[in-house]
């Protein structure tokens, strides 16, 4: 199915969309460690063997396609580099990744 640009951009704005997109990175449920990010990573890769390159990859999709400020869902590689780049310097130590997958 073909969305309009108007279509995906009324999407893009919704208060849903808005709200995954801030709610990504907080906790699941009060007091817990797990967040939106860490449920919908475990998901994907049921094993703990994943690469810090293919979490930081997957971040940067899944903040890149929410964000409500980029208009499209279609992602450019120049866009998705720079996220992808700038979150795997943000992965400074391993406990931040051990965090992440705490579910």
């Amino acid at each position: 199915m073909n969305a309009s640009i108007i279509e995906i951009q009324s999407w893009k704005r919704s208060d849903k969309v808005k709200k995954c997109y801030t709610k990504l990175f907080s906790p699941m449920k009060e007091g817990q460690p797990t967040t939106y990010m860490a449920h919908i990573l475990a998901k994907v890769w049921e094993s703990k063997n994943v690469s810090l390159i293919n979490i930081a990859y997957a971040i940067a999709i899944c903040k890149t396609f929410l964000n409500p400020k980029i208009e499209h869902i279609q992602i450019s590689e120049t866009v998705i580099n720079l996220k992808f780049n700038n979150i795997l310097v943000s992965f400074h130590n391993i406990s931040q990744i051990g965090k992440l997958f705490k579910c």
